[in-house]
């Protein structure tokens, strides 16, 4: 899995809108949504404010081929703050 972090919900929604079309979302199968909208919430982050986009890179909703992979960055965990 890789990410693809955007500055703003706007970019983010339009990405995922065309992704779901891409991916034939809703499905009519039970899947709904291919992600949920998140954000880096640490605020000592640099990416503190974005928005993550998982990309799956293998199997039924694999859509890397969707974007360009120097835009794509591993998971960070340091995203957001522990609980």
């Amino acid at each position: 899995m890789k990410y693809r972090l955007y500055a703003s919900q706007s970019g983010w929604t339009s990405r995922h809108n065309s992704l779901q079309s891409h991916l034939g979302i809703p499905d009519g199968k039970g899947t709904t949504s291919y992600a949920e909208i998140q954000q880096v919430s640490n605020s000592e982050n640099s990416d503190y404010g974005k928005y993550i986009m998982p990309v799956c890179e293998d199997g039924t909703w694999k859509c890397d081929d969707q974007f360009n992979s120097s835009d794509l960055v591993d998971y960070d965990p340091t995203w957001n703050v522990p609980e």
